[in-house]
């Protein structure tokens, strides 16, 4: 996936954004402020449908203005497409795919797959298991056709039975029981699976970029796991009205990273989990790159500050190696060795003006 054409207007401090990026590399350089972040933000919420630094879409609107506009031209494999996301101040988003309303945002995200690094994405180790059940979804979304309608069903029969339990009213149940029983087991089975056939794309990337550790992923079931899901949401009835909320099912599982049996999170020092995120998001590339035969657009955020000369080195790299299109935004760019990259393009930003360097 490429994208041969960025507009942006109206877009934070980006008023008027016209961009051709390059399939390979694309640094855009500036000084804290400019607008290189909310520039990888428009890209985001373009392919996203949504910000990843603020819930309220309708925050990145210009001052001053109604809506703002993101287009663009994204070539899939040979085949050329016109994208384009209109939001409005008042949280109302209008989405075209080749001239045609997307009235789903999951079709969206399927045209676009986008992944990103920022400071914050440490998260995904130090955060909720929310982060980490959404990292699994990403790649099951895009590699298993079913997982959506399951999950989707799933999460419109939680809603109802949540609504339930606040009630209390305990003889309706059964029938949103044995919806979740049904949509539950089958998330369950394809993220424990997902899990396993992650594991050897862990392996790789922790190896190259921290080597000497070994480090292994645990799929954690919502739930006991010598009962049934069935059985757990039996028993779970008084803790569920009285928590007033579901309390078992796929909803609550999460991804547990260890070494050497430890959690990393009580034993990596904030650099290693830094470069242990990297090499969970290279793994996720990899086997969507494996099981579509596709690339995703990479946004990187302030990769200097993250990480150390010889690792950064190393991560532009290896994403080389995975042939993504990839944005990196930095104040400096001879911070960053990018010699191995024959396709690069240096933008410069300053004060929501981006402009190529030649």
């Amino acid at each position: 996936m490429i994208l041969e054409r960025v507009e942006v207007s109206a877009f934070r401090n980006l008023t008027s954004v016209s961009l051709s990026p390059t399939p390979g590399l694309n640094i855009l350089e500036g000084s804290n402020g400019s607008g290189k972040t909310s520039f990888l933000e428009s890209i985001y919420m373009l392919a996203m449908a949504r910000s990843f630094r603020t819930h309220k879409s309708a925050k990145v609107v210009q001052h001053g203005h109604q809506a703002l506009l993101i287009f663009s031209i994204f070539k899939d494999d040979t085949t050329s497409h016109k994208l384009g996301i209109q939001n409005y101040i008042d949280n109302r988003m209008q989405i075209k795919l080749d001239g045609e309303l997307l009235q789903s945002r999951s079709k969206l995200v399927q045209e676009l797959p986008v992944q990103i690094i920022t400071p914050e994405s440490i998260s995904l180790l130090t955060g909720s298991p929310n982060e980490r059940r959404q990292y699994l979804d990403w790649i099951m979304f895009h590699v298993e056709p079913s997982f959506h309608l399951h999950w989707t069903q799933y999460q419109r029969a939680l809603k109802q039975r949540n609504v339930l339990v606040r009630q209390g009213q305990i003889h309706e149940l059964p029938y949103w029981n044995s919806v979740l029983i049904d949509n539950g087991e089958k998330i369950d089975a394809l993220r424990s699976a997902l899990v396993t056939n992650l594991q050897p794309f862990i392996d790789r990337y922790v190896d190259e970029l921290i080597p000497g550790l070994s480090v292994t992923a645990t799929y954690r079931k919502g739930w006991r796991r010598d009962f049934s899901l069935e059985e757990a949401l039996t028993a779970s009835v008084d803790a569920d009205i009285s928590s007033k909320y579901t309390t078992v099912g796929p909803h609550r599982s999460d991804l547990i990273m260890r070494c050497h049996e430890l959690p990393v999170i009580d034993t990596f020092s904030r650099g290693q989990l830094k470069l242990l995120l990297c090499a969970l998001k290279l793994a996720q590339l990899d086997l969507f790159h494996e099981r579509t035969g596709k690339t995703a657009v990479v946004l990187v955020d302030d990769l200097p500050a993250e990480l150390d000369s010889l690792h950064r080195k190393k991560l532009l790299t290896l994403l080389h190696e995975l042939h993504n299109q990839v944005f990196i935004t930095t104040t400096d760019r001879s911070h960053l060795d990018y010699r191995d990259w024959e396709d690069v393009k240096v933008f410069h930003v300053e004060h929501g003006i981006i402009k190529e360097v030649v």
